[in-house]
């Protein structure tokens, strides 16, 4: 019962992540309407609005603990 509700949490939060992260993107590449500058937000700093960092920032949280969910589920259920 465990296993599963860890597992279905980490998925949970995998997805939310990533569609939190791409919410951050979409709302970024309308503002500016510099599609291109999209992927630049990985690894360079970028102007973004607080709002669109919320976002960001919260997907990046999101991942990062489906990852350590993901560690403790391969150390108690292997």
């Amino acid at each position: 019962m465990l296993e599963m509700a860890s597992k279905s949490a980490e998925w949970l939060l995998l997805l939310s992540g990533v569609i939190l992260i791409l919410t951050s993107m979409v709302q970024y590449g309308r503002r500016t309407r510099n599609w291109g500058g999209v992927m630049t937000m990985f690894y360079k700093r970028v102007s973004m609005t607080a709002v669109e960092f919320k976002f960001y920032r919260a997907g990046v949280a999101a991942v990062i603990l489906a990852i350590i969910l993901r560690m403790v589920n391969l150390v108690f259920w292997p």
